[in-house]
């Protein structure tokens, strides 16, 4: 293949995927809250963008910080609008992580496995540390422990709470994400996400924090390192901020850590 050939291909890939994002249909839950102004500036912060929750260590700048919480923004919301987030969650992450890959993320294939543990009850929030503890590095865990505190010390009305508990789950059904980012010796963003869904037979209230009865939950999780394509992103950023429209302030609000 020769450069030009490449160039015609890159150009038609920016082509498709600005087509993509034209036509995506956007899930619309109906909230009632303005967020404050987003913190992001160069240091630790967390949000949470619907049913995620995203922290970010000091190494980003605001606009990649933008460009992630657009990103899982929009993939959430289109993947909503595809697909029931609780009842249909298999097709809901295939089409999550389409929609990621298509604004420039490079997303390898998510291969769910069931969580197991000792005791006859458990909470999630130590589930996720364990399983982000694999892929992520002592600063990642770091925030990631920090945005999951955070959340747990606001009251049950607070705007974050009511934000991701709401589109998190139901009241036995669920699917969620939680991400810690960071930025490689390259500077490339890269974003180490655990993502979880379950059935259960008690009423969840809180899902990080709610005491899950063993017995009667099954819940799958998964882990994954995805890498931002900054070049292909910076060509469809526009693109994916107009499609979210207000939405971004509708569904995105900063944790204080």
């Amino acid at each position: 293949m020769t450069s030009s050939d490449i160039e015609v291909e890159a150009k038609q890939k920016v082509t498709d995927a600005l087509q993509f994002i034209e036509n995506l249909e956007l899930d619309q839950p109906e909230m009632r809250y303005v967020p404050p102004g987003l913190a992001l500036q160069e240091e630790e912060s967390a949000a949470v963008v619907a049913g995620s929750i995203v922290a970010f260590t000091d190494g980003l700048n605001g606009q990649q910080k933008s460009d992630v919480l657009n990103a899982t923004l929009i993939a959430q919301l289109a993947a909503n609008k595809k697909y029931d987030r609780d009842e249909n969650t298999k097709k809901w992450y295939d089409y999550y992580r389409s929609v990621l890959e298509q604004v420039g993320w490079v997303v390898p294939s998510f291969s769910f496995a069931k969580l197991t543990v000792a005791g006859s009850r458990f909470t999630v929030d130590r589930a996720v540390i364990a399983l982000l503890q694999a892929i992520a590095s002592p600063g990642e865990i770091s925030v990631a422990k920090a945005a999951i505190g955070s959340l747990k010390s606001l009251p049950d009305k607070d705007r974050s709470v009511v934000l991701f508990e709401s589109n998190a789950h139901s009241d036995k059904l669920g699917n969620f994400q939680i991400a810690a980012c960071g930025v490689s010796s390259g500077d490339t963003v890269v974003m180490k996400i655990g993502m979880f869904y379950f059935t259960t037979t008690e009423r969840v209230t809180r899902v990080l924090f709610f005491s899950f009865p063993r017995a009667s939950t099954t819940m799958q999780q998964a882990r994954q390192t995805m890498t931002l394509n900054e070049d292909v992103y910076a060509q469809v950023r526009e693109a994916v901020i107009k499609k979210l429209g207000d939405k971004a302030s509708q569904f995105i609000d900063d944790l204080e850590i």
